[in-house]
């Protein structure tokens, strides 16, 4: 008794494309590039978001480095403001137009560009901090308790 296996071929009979898989292949691409245009036109016309991304991760940093200090003290000046820790003593101060960071006195990195004002006051029971960016997005005042 024999079998009969049952084979399936393509209807190409050569193993390539039919043509009505090709013609779907080309309809879909032709679909694909007639709405090319207007989704390339489409995100061509949003605007960036105008987001001062320094100011915040400048904030991140201040209040994580306030929650960390055990003593806070403003300079007679009243031109930095330095938190302690017990381990370090981290500051923060305004060089031209650009708060930097010192760690211990030494050293320094900037955390933030374009600032228009920074203001601290000392008051007995706690410091403020008043800043605003150049472009007037970024206008904070932090206060912290000594």
């Amino acid at each position: 008794m024999r079998r009969r296996m049952k084979h399936f071929v393509c209807a190409s009979g050569s193993g390539g494309f039919t043509y009505m898989e090709a013609l779907a292949a080309l309809s879909v691409a032709a679909l694909i590039m007639t709405a090319m245009p207007a989704a390339i036109s489409y995100f061509a016309s949003m605007s960036d978001a105008d987001h001062d991304f320094e100011a915040d991760f400048f904030v991140l940093d201040i209040t994580d480095v306030y929650k960390k200090s055990e003593k806070i003290t403003v300079s007679r000046t009243a031109t930095s403001i330095s938190f302690d820790d017990g381990k370090k003593v981290i500051s923060y101060r305004r060089a031209g137009d650009r708060i930097i960071r010192s760690v211990d006195g030494s050293g320094f990195v900037t955390v933030m560009f374009g600032v228009k004002k920074f203001d601290i006051g000392d008051e007995k029971d706690h410091a403020r901090l008043e800043i605003e960016g150049e472009n007037g997005e970024f206008n904070e005042t932090f206060t912290f308790k000594k």
